[in-house]
């Protein structure tokens, strides 16, 4: 999920968490092709509110009528407890991790970030970047 990600090394604990959490919502064969949290649980898993590790994601504030209304963030995981996304807010007044209910993903540009590689290192040291066409 990292190397697929545009996320840091950093967020590997934040990775292994979201891997855990979708690990015991698949199914298993050694359970009747049930989840491990249907089994815990009794009831079946939510499968709408997954999202793609790493996606670009605006999380909606109100922090005043002249401010903006989203402050731009990277999913992470699936927040414990709660009722939401833990999410690192990129804002360069207010960095930091944050969990929000009210969120909007962009889950096609991480895909099209992909797209677009740097190739190779000039002996100048600037990065060209070619975009590929898939």
């Amino acid at each position: 999920m990292l190397s697929h990600s545009c996320v840091s090394k950093d967020f590997w604990a934040e990775a292994i968490n979201t891997a855990y959490y979708l690990v015991i919502r698949s199914p298993s064969t050694s359970i009747e092709f049930k989840t491990p949290f249907e089994v815990w649980s009794g009831s079946p898993a939510d499968y709408s509110n997954l999202r793609i590790f790493g996606c670009p994601a605006y999380a909606h504030v109100r922090d005043g009528k002249l401010e903006p209304r989203a402050k731009k963030c990277i999913f992470l995981r699936y927040a414990t407890g709660v009722k939401g996304y833990r999410l690192w807010c990129t804002d360069q007044k207010t960095p930091g991790l944050i969990i929000s209910r009210d969120v909007t993903f962009n889950e096609s540009a991480s895909l099209d970030s992909q797209k677009e590689k740097a190739i190779a290192k000039t002996d100048h040291g600037v990065i060209d970047r070619i975009k590929l066409e898939i």
